[in-house]
Order: structure tokens, then sequence, then C-alpha cells
């Protein structure tokens, strides 16, 4: 009897298949993405459009009504137009359906001419798959305090929300491979940094500079200590003044000592210890107060557009540091292997054996922990924007919904809950990536196969 060999992708596809509830976050997934990809055509109405009058602002889920009144017979979908008022106890708008104007029905494909999109900032369009014809108004998920469709505007965050996921997940892991890669690879082959350089090969053309602008950084903070110190002493006296000036010189000194054996003596620099240590200093800070404190450095009035990348720059900055760590570890059991070596004894290069022959090795635990890193990084752009420090208008993110939500108070959870859509989003998307997440885990990891 034949026995045909199978693939590893198709085992860890057929293991792939057994996890139900990864398969599920990965449909759940897809549609998401679909409908933030697509959000025009999803949307009923622009995230951005309003009506001064008749106001709209906080008008509840509209009802859909499926059977007609009048014969009490199934019919085609909707909905009927809605009058507003002031309840007189808490001042709050009050809307109530108004048969008068007539039944509005749902219509599917439709074109807006008076509301175009675009299609990936290319396609240029006014169709939508469902809408009703105007003055009325279909609210899948309510309106917001403005007025604003917030389904339109839930599906548009989308955008925003999932892709800076997935943008910031790849510039950690760009950072995480790279630097990790490094640190494991020539850990215990330290260069030798002088001036000139007489030899700087492969990782000592990067990390050369920059260990040199690290020494003049801390000879020009002595020297700026010392003389701030100075400065501001208050005292007058020949006992302050002595304290001032013996600080000044130690503070020169130490300048001193520090260019003397930056340009006389060859100093030798271990790149595993500078970018272990540079992860250790980034992990001692708490995550959510090194974020906030970088993006209180830049302008909050900047570009909305410019905000976008700024966020996705800072999230993928603060978490390349634990995948680092353990692409370290495995590229330090890898470098020994005897393929490694072979290549080695061969005359091939350090950068080519790292690319095609040890970061590879890494390939099964970075799809595994991009997957689950991708809902941190969600998590991380929505609380920023929660705090208004993230995305801002006319762009939209989930993160930004839920600021707006949390304006009213407890009216929000009493009175219009409607407004919290965006969290239910936000813990729909997590979940779906953390079950997809454990189920390439179990794929792809051998011990862990059925």
């Amino acid at each position: 009897m034949e026995r045909t060999s199978t693939s590893q992708l198709a085992v860890a596809l057929r293991q792939f298949r057994k996890h139900r509830l990864a398969v599920w976050g990965g449909r759940i997934l897809l549609v998401l993405y679909l409908m933030a990809a697509f959000a025009g055509f999803f949307s009923p109405y622009d995230p951005n459009y309003y009506e001064l009058y008749p106001p709209k602002g906080h008008h509840p889920p509209t009802r859909i009504h499926f059977v007609d009144p009048e014969t009490g017979r199934l019919t085609r979908p909707f909905v009927y137009a809605t009058k507003r008022s002031i309840d007189p106890v808490t001042l709050q708008p009050r809307y109530e359906e108004d048969p008068s104007q007539g039944k509005f029905y749902v219509r599917f494909f439709v074109r807006t001419p008076e509301q175009p999109y675009t299609i990936f900032r290319v396609f240029r369009s006014d169709l939508r798959l469902f809408g009703v014809d105007s003055p009325g108004r279909i609210f899948l998920m309510g309106t917001d305090n403005f007025g604003r469709d917030l389904f339109s505007r839930v599906v548009y965050g989308g955008q925003v929300s999932l892709t800076i996921g997935i943008l910031s997940a790849l510039v950690s892991f760009a950072l995480g491979l790279l630097l990790g890669g490094i640190a494991g690879y020539f850990s215990g082959r330290p260069f030798r940094l002088s001036l000139p350089p007489s030899a700087w090969r492969g990782v000592g053309l990067l990390l050369g500079p920059l260990s040199l602008l690290l020494w003049l950084g801390v000879a020009a903070a002595a020297l700026f200590l010392a003389f701030s110190f100075a400065r501001l002493s208050p005292g007058k006296d020949p006992f302050s003044l002595g304290i001032d000036a013996l600080v000044v010189l130690l503070g020169v000194l130490a300048a001193g000592a520090i260019l003397y054996r930056l340009f006389r003596e060859p100093i030798r620099l271990d790149p595993d210890d500078l970018i272990m240590r540079t992860v250790e200093i980034i992990a001692a800070i708490p995550s959510l107060f090194l974020l906030i404190s970088l993006r209180a450095v830049f302008p909050t009035n900047i570009d909305p557009l410019l905000t976008f990348y700024l966020v996705v720059g800072l999230l993928g900055f603060i978490g390349w540091g634990g995948l680092a760590r353990v692409v370290r570890g495995i590229v330090l059991s890898v470098r020994e292997m005897d393929y490694v070596q072979a290549a080695r004894a061969l005359g091939a290069s350090d950068g080519r054996i790292i690319a095609r022959h040890v970061l590879p090795a890494t390939a099964s635990y970075v799809i595994v922990s991009l997957s689950l890193t991708i809902p941190g990084f969600i998590l991380g752009e929505s609380g920023l924007s929660f705090l208004g420090l993230g995305v801002t208008e006319p762009y939209t993110s989930w993160g930004l919904l839920l600021q707006a939500a949390q304006q009213g108070g407890f009216a929000s959870f009493t009175d219009r809950p409607w407004v919290l859509w965006p969290g239910f989003f936000i813990f729909l998307s997590v979940l779906s990536w953390n079950f997809l997440g454990d189920g390439l885990r179990d794929a792809l990891d051998p011990r862990r196969r059925q």
C-alpha cells in the first residue's frame, strides 16, 4: 500500500481547523476587516454627516418594521420618520415615531451622490449597501450627541483601530527581529570603537555611531548638570561659592575623562549588552505612562493624519522589547547549529547567515506572537484616543467614540446605552485575535498537535 506524504502546511492547516474558537475568530476578523476596508459601502451615511434641522442628537436606534400595521401581513422592511421633543423632567431629547409622514422602505444598493466616498483613496463611488429615502433616516445603532450615525462611525472607526493594530505590530516586529537577531548572533563578540574607526564591520557600522553619540551625550549631560547646579544655587557666601566651583570642576573632569577615553582608547562594546540594557530600561517604565509621556512631547494640534502615523510609531516603539528578548534566545541556540557553522565555514557573511539561516528559524514563533500582540496595540490605541491623545477629528476610532460616550456620564449607561457600541467592537476584535493566536500556536507547535 502506497503512503502519500503530507506537507507541514497541510498538517498545520488541519490542526488549525480542529480549533473551533480559532476558526470562528478568524471568520469574525475577516468580516470586521472587510467592513473596515469597504466602510463607505457598508455605512448608510458619511461618518461626519449630520443635520442641523431637525436635530438628531442622541437619537435611539431606529426600529425596523417587518409587519404592515394596517394588514397585519409581512411586508418589505420599512421605518417611520420621527419627531423630536424635550422631556420636561430630564430635559433630554425624546423621539417618537410619526406614521403621518408615511413609510420609508429600506432599499438595498442605493446611490447617494450627495455623499460620495473613496475606496482605498483611489476609487470614487456613491453606492451603499442600504438606505432609505429622505426625509426618513435609518440609524441601526442610534446617533451621537451631534446627530451623526453611530453605525457609520463605528464602521469607519474600524479602519483606524484595526489598521493601527497591524501597522504597529509590524513596526514592533521589525525592530524586535532586527535588534533581537543582532543581540543573539553577536553576543559575546564585542567590537572595538575608536576614533578614527579602524574596522567597523557588520553591526559596528550601525552601533558604532550610536554608541559614540551615547558617550558624547553622557559627557554633555555631566557638564549641563554641573553648570545648572551652580546657576540655581541660592547661596552667595564663600562656602556656597566653593561648593559650586567644586561641582563645576567635577563635571568638567568627568566630561574630560569620558572624551579622553573615547578619543584615545578603544571602547569594547557588546551589542548584546547594549540592546538588552535598552530593553530593560524600556521595560522598567510602565507602558501606558511611557506612551503618554512620548505622546506629550508632540503638540496636540498637529495634522490628524500625522497623528495617525505618530500613534503607529509610538506603539511600535514601546512594544519591541519582549519580542527582542525571545528572538535573542532563539538565535543564541540556532547560531550553534551544524548548518549555521557549515555556512560560516564556507565563507558566508554574517548578514547572509542571519537572513538565510537564523531568522527563518524564528518564523513560527513570530507568526504566533504577531497574532497575540495585535490586540494589545488595538487596546493601546483605544486607550490613547480615550484620553484624547490619539486620533483626532475628522478621523475617528473606537477609542475616540468611547471618549465621546463617556462625556455623558452615567446617562450613557441608563438613558442612551447605544453609545457604548464601540466598546463591544473593541472587545470582539481583541477576543477574536486572541482566539486566532491560540489556534495558530497549537497548529504551528508540534508538541501541541493532536
